[in-house]
């Protein structure tokens, strides 16, 4: 019997034998592609898990290196408040040309009258001359600005001599700022320098250097040269810059300018 359904539907029987057998390698074969089609859907999940994770982790991290950025930034800033000579000053520059240099001549007379009157009545020997800053006629108001700095520096410094009971000061010589690079190619460590010859005794020459180390008031002394004074006796003639110091941007006129500085760099 199944030999007669045979031979009497052989064609059709083979044609839906042969649709079977396309259905099954093509099911087969889709079965194969999702299969692959799901493996990397699987993998590219768990890549992206993995990369979520990653992400999220390097998110941290930079807002860890973030806050430590803001934080040590907050921290320069501190520092630069207590050590800047402009972050704490007695004597602000003026900001009008006609009037500058009438104006520093008026500040400077009132620092350093002062300075020689309280000398005077301390009993401490004090320069016959004038500090000479260099006012010409023709500086710019930045560089009038440099001056008030310089003169920052000065009051400072005859402050503590006078407070200290400094012997004698033979000798000011206001200097020129002065830029040094920094890491930072944007930024400078701007220096306002006084030379100075002092003659003390070695505990008021450490008095000295404590007292400008203070948050507020801060001076780098650098001495140059310490001898016994040519008298005898135990005091110490001094030689020594001091000076002011700022970050500051900067110049191009004066990068490697050290007039009126000869100093050896093992400041204080």
């Amino acid at each position: 019997m199944m030999q007669e359904i045979w031979q009497k539907n052989r064609k059709v029987l083979i044609q839906a034998l042969s649709a079977l057998a396309i259905f099954l390698v093509a099911s087969n074969l889709a079965r194969g592609y999702r299969s692959e089609h799901e493996k990397y859907l699987l993998r590219y999940e768990e890549d992206a898990q993995v990369v979520a994770q990653d992400l999220d982790e390097l998110d941290g991290i930079v807002d860890v290196e973030r806050k430590s950025r803001s934080a040590l930034e907050a921290r320069n800033q501190d520092l630069l408040k207590k050590l800047g000579i402009s972050y704490s000053v007695s004597h602000q520059p003026s900001r009008d040309e006609a009037s500058v240099s009438t104006d520093f001549k008026r500040a400077k007379d009132l620092v350093w009258n002062g300075f020689r009157e309280s000398a005077n009545r301390n009993g401490m020997v004090t320069p016959a001359e004038i500090p000479n800053f260099d006012e010409r006629g023709d500086l710019t108001l930045e560089q009038w600005a440099d001056r008030y700095l310089l003169l920052e520096v000065l009051d400072r410094f005859v402050k503590v001599c006078l407070q200290g009971g400094i012997s004698r000061i033979d000798q000011v010589a206001p200097g020129s700022r002065i830029q040094e690079p920094l890491e930072d190619e944007e930024k400078v460590l701007a220096r306002y320098p006084l030379n100075v010859k002092i003659v003390c005794s070695p505990e008021q020459l450490s008095e000295l250097l404590v007292r400008f180390q203070r948050d507020g008031g801060f001076l780098s002394l650098e001495p140059s040269r310490v001898v016994p004074e040519k008298n005898g006796g135990n005091l110490i003639e001094v030689d020594l810059v001091v000076a002011g110091i700022d970050m500051e941007d900067p110049r191009e006129e004066n990068t490697q300018n050290r007039r009126g500085t000869g100093r050896s760099r093992g400041g204080f």
